[in-house]
This record gives C-alpha cells, sequence and structure tokens, in this order.
C-alpha cells in the first residue's frame, strides 16, 4: 500500500507532466488550471490542494525543470581531462535538456510571469537554491581550472545567456536549425574565459 507522501509525489509528478504537454501544444497563455486537471485525470481541487492556484503549478513547473538540469549535470562524471573536451562536454549535456519541451514550457513561463508577483514569491526562494546548486555543480565540474571567481561567474553567465538565448530563437523560430557551430563557438568562449592562455 502506497503511503501519503508516495501518493502525493505521484499525483504532483502527473500535474507537472500535464503542464508540460498543455504549455507545449497550446502555449502559456491557452493553459488553464481546468485544462492541466483534465489532462492529469484530476480535479481542479486536487491540484489546488498541492499546489493552491496556477501560480503555484507554474513555479512548480519552473522548479522541476531547473531541477532536473541540475541533477543531469551534477550526474556527469567529473575528470580532469583537457579543459576544452569538458566544457564541450558539459555545453552539449545542457543544451540537449534545453532543447527539450519540458526545459521550452518552464523557459517561457519564467519569462511570461516574471511581473507576477504571486509567482515570484512562491518561485523566487527556489530558483536563488538552484543558483546555488548550480554554482556548487559548475565548481565541482572545474575544481582544478586555476582561473579567478570572476572568470567563473563571467564563464557561467556566458553559458546561461547563450543557451537561453538559442532556446528563446529556437521557441520564435521553430525550424530545425543546426546549432552545433553555435555551441562550438560558446565552449570556446568559456575556454577563453577560463583558461586565456588555453
Amino acid at each position: 500500500m502506497r503511503s501519503h507522501a508516495q501518493r502525493s509525489g505521484e499525483t504532483r509528478a502527473r500535474v507537472l507532466e500535464a503542464a508540460f504537454q498543455c504549455i507545449a501544444e497550446d502555449g502559456f497563455q491557452r493553459t488553464h488550471l481546468t485544462q492541466i486537471a483534465s489532462r492529469a485525470g484530476l480535479s481542479v481541487g486536487a491540484i489546488q490542494h498541492q499546489f493552491g492556484d496556477k501560480a503555484g503549478v507554474l513555479a512548480a513547473v519552473v522548479a522541476h525543470g531547473f531541477d532536473t538540469l541540475v541533477n543531469e549535470v551534477v550526474r556527469l562524471p567529473v575528470d580532469s581531462s583537457e579543459l576544452p573536451r569538458r566544457v564541450a562536454r558539459l555545453v552539449e549535456t545542457m543544451w540537449e535538456h534545453y532543447a527539450r519541451p519540458q526545459s521550452r514550457a518552464a523557459l517561457e513561463i519564467a519569462l511570461q510571469m516574471r511581473s507576477d508577483p504571486e509567482f515570484q514569491s512562491v518561485s523566487a526562494p527556489h530558483l536563488t537554491q538552484i543558483r546555488g546548486a548550480i554554482d556548487r555543480m559548475w565548481m565541482g565540474f572545474f575544481w582544478d581550472v586555476p582561473a579567478t571567481r570572476g572568470q567563473h561567474v563571467r564563464a557561467q553567465r556566458l553559458l546561461f545567456t547563450a543557451l537561453n538565448g538559442l532556446t528563446l530563437e529556437a521557441m520564435l523560430i521553430p525550424v530545425s536549425a543546426d546549432v552545433s557551430g553555435d555551441l562550438e563557438t560558446l565552449a570556446d568562449g568559456i575556454v577563453r574565459i577560463l583558461a586565456p592562455e588555453v
């Protein structure tokens, strides 16, 4: 027999998956709690019990997207291979994550809800935790790179702003463009920041 925590976790997972699918198919503006509830096979009340209102669901979708990214990158083997190879592997892994519908839905939500005070109050604490987790992940991945703290911060910012930009472009112009050259340029830029002499 499943525990209350297990049932609650399964319900949350169904709601998040339904929200991802609705946003991917119909867009953020046309997605409503009733639509998410129908797709998840739940009542609106069950969703409200778990998440509160739509802002709570959306904040959970964004948090789940970032949690998944961090968990995937943390699983990358940390080794002392040459820096260019390590950076290329990180960029490729992160782009694979960014290219998923769930990640694109999370980015769309974060952009659309950025001025909503309720969404911000629900999501801001978790996003702050995620930022810290990403920083720890980064420093663990590049633990042996003798760069300054400022260089690491600049390299992180370049990585995330470039991937966010490529993702937004793909969302706005939904044609399958080959971004391999962009990813190589991004990886080269990160290497130049972390180790200008390489």
